[in-house]
Formats: C-alpha cells, sequence, structure tokens
C-alpha cells in the first residue's frame, strides 16, 4: 500500500506516503548475484575458447546492472509523512532519515491541483502564501486523488473547478472497475 492514513492520539492525522515497491533490497541482491554467477560462467566459457576479451566487459555490465538496480530500489525506498494537526500541517521528506521538513500554518494551508497534461501526470501541490511544493509525485493517480480529497476535507478547502471528482470511494472504485 502506498498511502496509510491514520489519526492518532489528540486528533492529529498522519499520512505516510510509500512509493510501490516491486522487489526489496534483499530479493534485489539475491538477483544481482544470479545474474553475476551466470555472467561469470559465460564470460568463462569464451575466455576458454580464447575469447578472453569478453570477459572485462562482462564485468562492466555485471557493474552497469548493479549501479542501475541500486538507484531504482534506493528511489523506492522514499517516503513523506504528512503530520496535520489543529495549528500546523508539517511534511517530512526522507529515507532512511528525514532530508527535508517543510511547515505551514494550518490556517493558511492550501491545495492545488494541476489536471494531467500530455506527457505529464497531474500534480498535487500544498504550500501557502505563494509558497507551493509538490506532495505524493510517486502516487498513482488514484491515490494521489484520495489524498487530495482527504486533505481538501481535513484542510476545509475545496479544491476548485479543475481538480478532479473527490469522493474518496466513488473515485478509487471507478478507477479501480469496481
Amino acid at each position: 500500500m502506498a498511502l496509510r492514513t491514520q489519526r492518532e492520539q489528540g486528533g492529529a492525522w498522519r499520512f505516510e506516503l510509500l512509493p510501490n515497491r516491486s522487489s526489496s533490497w534483499a530479493q534485489t541482491k539475491r538477483f544481482l548475484i544470479a545474474i553475476a554467477v551466470l555472467n561469470g560462467l559465460i564470460a568463462g566459457g569464451f575466455a576458454g575458447l580464447g575469447l578472453w576479451l569478453v570477459a572485462p566487459f562482462s564485468g562492466l555490465e555485471v557493474l552497469a546492472l548493479v549501479a542501475g538496480l541500486y538507484v531504482c530500489s534506493r528511489a523506492s525506498y522514499r517516503r513523506e509523512v504528512i503530520l496535520v494537526d489543529e495549528r500546523r500541517v508539517v511534511v517530512l521528506r526522507g529515507h532512511d532519515r528525514v532530508d527535508s521538513r517543510d511547515e505551514l500554518p494550518r490556517s493558511w494551508a492550501r491545495l492545488a491541483w494541476e489536471p494531467e497534461r500530455t506527457g505529464r501526470a497531474s500534480c498535487l501541490r500544498l504550500g501557502s502564501h505563494g509558497r507551493f511544493f509538490e506532495i505524493g509525485a510517486f502516487l498513482i493517480e488514484a491515490e494521489r486523488r484520495q489524498l487530495a480529497g482527504q486533505l481538501s476535507r481535513l484542510l476545509g478547502q475545496p479544491l476548485g473547478a479543475s481538480a478532479p471528482e473527490m469522493a474518496i470511494d466513488a473515485g478509487l472504485n471507478r478507477e479501480m472497475g469496481l
């Protein structure tokens, strides 16, 4: 699940946003080891036939795959946490620790919805006093709509005519074909 919502003690709300993760880092490492062993066997076979120049390029190929999968796996471990209490809205971003923190007064916090355009997904922005930042960029469209609906009701603010229909159950059911 990429969007978790819970109400904490004292009436505060917590939204935890996580990208969808197809495999854990341990599974990715096992896959990389299997590919490296297979690639090593193939390179060893070519080297045994006298084509030793295949081995260094085979090693570079494995290193490129390791680098690419590491970058993708690292990106899948990022998270955003949005905390809303009676006075403020706090957005925390990071991987294994908080990398950035934005805090807004709840009474001034506003949502802005940018609809889909050709080649670009919709965008949900949160901010106040002319300073807006994107939230939930890695969420799928249905989850972004759900988040927008929950936050707009929580902040007591309509999103305007350009916003999607914010009925959470209706929107999710329609998108999921139910």
